[in-house]
């Protein structure tokens, strides 16, 4: 409801591709680029099942919308301490199995130019970890609107959210780390071809 709000007060307007993909009876890990904040209101109004976003602690710190998110259902991680981050991936592990699909920034931080950047290795674990399937997604637009170097959202702008068909842990890599990478690589081309 409020990513829904938080569109139409700016004027966004969303082109989605590929909800086909995405069965309601199973839960996912869906890993997207980062180019803006406004990332995740649109991602939360682009997929209709209810999922959870694994999100840094100091984002807490930001007036209202942070300040909530220790009352919402979101997985809080704190990257400064491993244990507890470990523990909190742990939790995000159980929750794709039980409970609801989680939403993650493989990128690990916001675009400085509105390319991609590398992926990290975190989800892919989790995947591993939990069995579940990973789609990719690819929103292009989002850094026209609300770049790093911006504090307001441009109103009136289109975004163009594609989401990809689900990735698994291949079955014929025997080597755990190497399954992990090679589905990393796989998810980040998948990412790099759709928003061509």
């Amino acid at each position: 409801m409020w990513s829904k709000i938080f569109l139409f007060l700016f004027g966004i307007r969303l082109s989605v591709i590929g909800l086909e993909n995405i069965k309601k009876n199973e839960h996912y890990i869906y890993v997207a680029n980062h180019a803006s904040y406004t990332d995740i209101p649109i991602l939360f109004a682009a997929i209709p099942i209810d999922i959870r976003l694994i999100l840094r602690n100091t984002l807490t710190r930001i007036p209202i919308w942070g300040w909530a998110l220790p009352f919402s259902p979101m997985i809080i991680i704190d990257r400064s301490n491993p244990k507890k981050a470990k523990e909190t991936l742990a939790l995000a592990t159980k929750r794709i199995r039980y409970d609801a699909s989680v939403l993650l920034f493989p990128e690990g931080t916001r675009t400085h130019t509105g390319e991609l950047q590398q992926f990290k290795r975190g989800a892919f674990h989790m995947a591993y970890e939990s069995g579940a399937k990973v789609i990719p997604v690819a929103i292009k637009g989002t850094f026209d609107i609300l770049p790093r170097t911006k504090n307001l959202p441009s109103p009136n702008k289109v975004v163009f959210v594609t989401i990809g068909v689900s990735l698994e842990v291949s079955k014929e890599i025997q080597n755990d780390r190497e399954r992990e990478m090679d589905l990393m690589r796989r998810a980040e081309e998948s990412v790099r071809t759709m928003l061509k």
